[in-house]
């Protein structure tokens, strides 16, 4: 789009960590102002909305540090270095939920905060689901728990669900969207 793009004149590195890194660049506007971006750079993760075969969702409970709070998610992870979408979808629902899929199918690639976040969710649905038992990271601790798609959505209006990429995850799986 013409007339939108902004021309970065000057990049700096702010911080390197082990998931994500932040920049600031300062960048020339379209009417010719000078402004600041801070920008996080990620990697990007897989989210994956696996289905039983009773139609139901599989969730997931785990303590989110940067929130303080015990949350409901549905299975979602970092792509490895060389790892395909798939194989790390298939992997990240295997190792914390301990189901392997039988079918899975990408359906959706989207950005979760564009405004300051390079951040690229990409959205898989799993079905024909068979329980082999999680192989957890040493670091993570999490609760498994299956929900009919009518309670789900009721967890989401009444807020008991509050993270936008499971919201939205659930809403694809139930073909709300």
């Amino acid at each position: 789009m013409d007339g939108f793009k902004e021309e970065t004149l000057k990049s700096t590195k702010l911080h390197n960590g082990r998931i994500i890194s932040l920049r600031e660049d300062e960048v020339k506007l379209p009417n010719g102002k000078v402004a600041k971006r801070e920008i996080v750079e990620h990697p990007g993760a897989v989210i994956i909305a696996a289905v039983t075969d009773k139609k139901e969702i599989v969730l997931i409970r785990q303590y989110r540090k940067p929130v303080e709070a015990v949350i409901y998610e549905i299975p979602a992870g970092l792509v490895d270095e060389g790892e395909s979408l798939k194989d790390a979808a298939l992997r990240e629902l295997k190792e914390e939920t301990g189901y392997v899929a039988g079918k899975i199918n990408q359906v959706l690639s989207a950005y979760t905060s564009p405004g300051y976040s390079t951040e690229v969710i990409h959205y898989f649905i799993a079905k024909d689901l068979k329980l082999t038992g999680q192989a957890l990271d040493a670091d993570e601790v999490v609760k498994v728990e299956i929900v009919t798609f009518d309670r789900a959505i009721k967890m989401i209006k009444d807020g008991t669900i509050k993270d936008n990429k499971t919201i939205i995850g659930i809403m694809l799986a139930a073909g709300k969207i």
